[in-house]
């Protein structure tokens, strides 16, 4: 969706794979998957967060996790977004991305 979009994409495998590219890469937003081996996208979150070059990153995270208490551990985590698979819909995601960027 986001390169069908003009957007440059970064790949990672995992949570912990998703990290390490983080801390090597030069990256405007990131998007996660909350349910992902190794670290799960709310650690994931926290751990960018956590560090000073990576606080002002804005994330998203995109889960079907969509209880109440799911999505207040995604804003607390440091998500900038939280968007549920179950109500999921493209635009939906461009426009998060839009808005973040």
């Amino acid at each position: 969706i986001l390169e069908g979009s003009g957007y440059n994409v970064t790949l990672a495998v995992d949570g912990a794979d998703a990290l390490e590219k983080v801390r090597q890469g030069n990256f405007d937003l990131d998007v996660s998957d909350v349910e992902m081996p190794n670290m799960k996208g709310f650690e994931f979150t926290k751990m960018i967060r956590k560090e000073e070059k990576f606080q002002d990153l804005p994330g998203v995270l995109v889960t079907s996790l969509d209880s109440e208490e799911d999505k207040r551990r995604g804003i607390e985590a440091g998500a900038d977004a939280y968007i549920t698979k179950g109500a999921f819909e493209q635009g939906n995601l461009l426009a998060t991305v839009k808005q973040l960027l």
